[in-house]
């Protein structure tokens, strides 16, 4: 069944999800005979399958921004009779594709395509468009019926288009397929060249070759390798080497730890997950994945090049690594005392990124421990008001970013009163525990030489450099540091006392931009900054070897310096201090407004107008009133008036020839009722979602909201 949903994946979600084999990737061998793994037609053994998730349209394959995602890697079954592993990674991608695919409709490309051929209405494309609105809404439903509402939906889709996952469900293929712990006599676990003192037993075993190849290729950061017999999450030392000391990266590891053991959470037979060095709580083993991972490419001394005898061989070069391949924190997640636990444990889907969940369990709960790992690989930024109004949009998958759309497609836009001279910027930071440093930097678009809107433009850092000395700093009036939604102290400053409770979970930092210096018209480029984590430099006095942090993950948000390319695929890390949002931008609107005051006709005035909403009116708090063309707001009337095709204000002209185009667009949108009733009910607050029966995709997969996990 895994084979035939990653199949199924691969041709629903194209644009996210590529799945292949480690013997069509790098020749490699399958392990077993025709009796093993049958489904895997006219081949003797079993395949060891790769699902790999990424945004392909926004970050194609060797791109400059493909090469610089942050990588994680999720490994459900090195031992072949511990199943829970392989379930967790399996339903937490499909839960990471289903939001991206979601988050991405409605699709602005899909709006400008042309009616088939052979049929020449003129209303083809306002039906196309329409259909395209239903399906965003039927998937958003659906979601929303399991709990993942729209904070969690974005959140996802972050993570599918921002990063790159690499999922090995059952890396130990024929071990799973036999439901024993060894591929054939030899435990994967074992068979990895650190800390051995022979060089014939490491690499035996396929298992072993295919994650060996992986991180060949990749630069992961992060990484999870999923187990069963007991319940801890464990992390280096785990060599008899390091016996009684700890790694040069403890503090961020012991902070990491924490957090998948908090964001896990219990349930009525297992208490939240202890957390330690493998050495303590687990035991010491020579040749394990864990340690090869973290220090394979910095403490050679413990790396001895294999030379193992089984399926032909396997060439010595390939158990000799760069600088760059093994830096990676790779802890290994006990999940549970049984290796098969029942089947009532393991929990359910709904509601399943809360760790308070009456459906916690097993999988539950490994569920969120893999998107966590996928959060915390990088830090970021994200603006999410102005003027209380609530941005429609975080970053959308599947909508280019590039220096060429940076302004024109790429940012939310809101335009402002002409006199509201301050105007108030909210944001958020995730990705991180501790927010060291946070402002805004505001300046005009005209004065903006390059700009790169890839990954919240953390794909050139030195154009970043140069960038901010064109900008104005401006500080936080709120707090300037703090924490985010998983560190321990929670959230900090708290969205619950600000009017962002329901639309962010993390902390809500804000000022205002002082605009009176701008003339109507002008376009303003905001960006929101911060630094964090500078605590993962700190290291206790028991370490072991007596080196700096070593890992990625550390350096690349501690350290400058930090430059490594992996030199097969040219993956690169690239470290810095300050990470910043995709850009926001403020037009200076040509109409005023005042202080809860209203028109002649008793209209409400109001401060801040979205323009970038892809459904084609404002949302947020901030949604009665006066557009900046003189029209009924969407909020303030049933005859909600869309904003077509017009996504940008570009200067007092453009406002009226906007306004000419809703009074002729108002009249033809009267008439598609369906339509906007399909838009209320999906942007009216009060709305209710009920548990029908809609489907956003084209493949039925029988996972509602009450049943158990597809994979249990």
């Amino acid at each position: 069944e895994i084979r035939d949903k990653l199949q199924e994946w691969s041709t629903v979600y194209s644009d996210f999800a590529k799945v292949s084999t480690s013997q069509e990737m790098f020749g490699l061998p399958r392990a077993g005979s025709t009796e093993d793994c049958p489904f895997d037609d006219t081949v003797e053994g079993c395949n060891n399958y790769v699902l790999e998730i990424q945004d392909y349209l926004v970050h194609p394959p060797n791109s400059p921004s493909a090469q610089l995602l942050p990588e994680v890697l999720w490994s459900g079954a090195l031992h072949g009779n511990e199943r829970v592993g392989p379930t967790s990674v399996m339903e937490a991608s499909w839960l990471l594709l289903q939001a991206a695919d979601c988050e991405a409709k409605p699709r602005l490309d899909k709006k400008k395509k042309q009616p088939p051929p052979h049929n020449n209405d003129d209303n083809n494309d306002d039906d196309a468009w329409t259909l395209e609105i239903e399906q965003a809404h039927k998937c958003r439903r659906e979601l929303q019926s399991k709990g993942i509402g729209d904070i969690e939906r974005q959140w996802l889709a972050r993570l599918v288009t921002t990063r790159r996952i690499i999922v090995v469900p059952t890396a130990n293929a024929l071990g799973y397929y036999r439901n024993q712990r060894t591929e054939g006599s030899i435990d994967p676990n074992r068979d990895f060249p650190f800390d051995i003192q022979d060089p014939r037993v490491c690499m035996q075993t396929i298992a072993g070759r295919t994650l060996n190849e992986l991180f060949r290729k990749h630069i992961f950061q992060l990484s999870l390798t999923f187990h069963g017999g007991m319940e801890v999450i464990g992390y280096e030392w785990g060599a008899p080497t390091y016996l009684d000391h700890l790694s040069p990266d403890h503090v961020a590891q012991d902070q990491i730890a924490r957090s998948y053991s908090d964001y896990g959470g219990s349930f009525a037979t297992s208490p939240q997950y202890s957390y330690g060095t493998m050495n303590d709580l687990v035991y010491y083993v020579r040749g394990g994945m864990e340690d090869w991972a973290y220090a394979g490419s910095w403490d050679t001394d413990r790396v001895l090049p294999c030379e193992p005898t089984t399926f032909g061989g396997y060439p010595t070069a390939k158990t000799i690594y760069d600088d760059s391949m093994l830096r990676t924190f790779n802890m290994l997640v006990e999940t549970s005392n049984q290796k098969e636990p029942r089947e009532s444990t393991l929990g359910n889907s709904q509601d399943v990124l809360n760790r308070h969940t009456p459906g916690n369990g097993h999988v539950s709960r490994n569920i969120r421990l893999a998107l966590l790992a996928a959060e915390m690989v990088e830090p970021h930024v994200s603006i999410v008001a102005v003027e209380d109004l609530v941005l429609s949009d975080d970053i959308i998958p599947l909508q280019k970013r590039d220096r060429d759309t940076c302004q024109s497609s790429s940012t939310d836009t809101v335009m402002v009163a002409a006199h509201n001279t301050k105007v108030k910027i909210q944001w958020t930071v995730g990705g991180a525990f501790t927010i060291d440093e946070t402002s805004l930097f505001v300046g005009n678009w005209n004065d903006v030489e390059s700009l790169d809107c890839h990954v919240g433009l953390q794909s050139e850092v030195k154009s970043w450099t140069g960038l901010k000395n064109q900008l104005q700093q401006v500080k936080a009036t709120s707090a300037s540091r703090g924490s985010t939604y998983y560190s321990p102290a929670g959230a900090i400053p708290d969205p619950q006392q600000t009017t962002l409770a329901k639309h962010t979970k993390g902390p809500v930092f804000e000022t205002f931009v002082d605009t009176s210096g701008y003339a109507k018209g002008d376009e303003l480029v905001v960006i929101a900054m911060a630094k964090v984590d500078q605590n993962w430099k700190t290291q206790p006095t028991n370490i072991k070897p007596n080196l700096p942090p070593t890992s990625h993950v550390v350096n690349a948000r501690t350290n400058t310096a930090w430059q490594h390319q992996n030199t097969e695929s040219g993956h690169r890390v690239t470290g810095r201090l300050e990470w910043i949002s995709v850009p926001l931008t403020l037009v200076i609107g040509d109409y005023e407004m005042e202080e809860g005051g209203t028109q002649a006709d008793g209209r409400l005035m109001v401060k801040a107008y979205e323009l970038s909403n892809r459904f084609g009116q404002t949302t947020g708090y901030n949604m009665g009133g006066i557009s900046p063309s003189g029209s009924t707001s969407p909020s303030s009337s049933s005859s909600q008036v869309p904003l077509l095709d017009y996504h940008r204000y570009l200067g007092v002209m453009a406002a009226l020839a906007l306004a000419v185009t809703i009074t002729i667009g108002f009249h033809k949108y009267r008439a598609k009722v369906t339509h906007q009733r399909l838009v209320n009910e999906l942007y009216d607050e009060e709305h209710e979602f009920t548990n029908s029966q809609t489907n956003g995709h084209t493949v039925d997969h029988n996972y509602d909201s009450t049943s158990n996990f597809m994979y249990s």
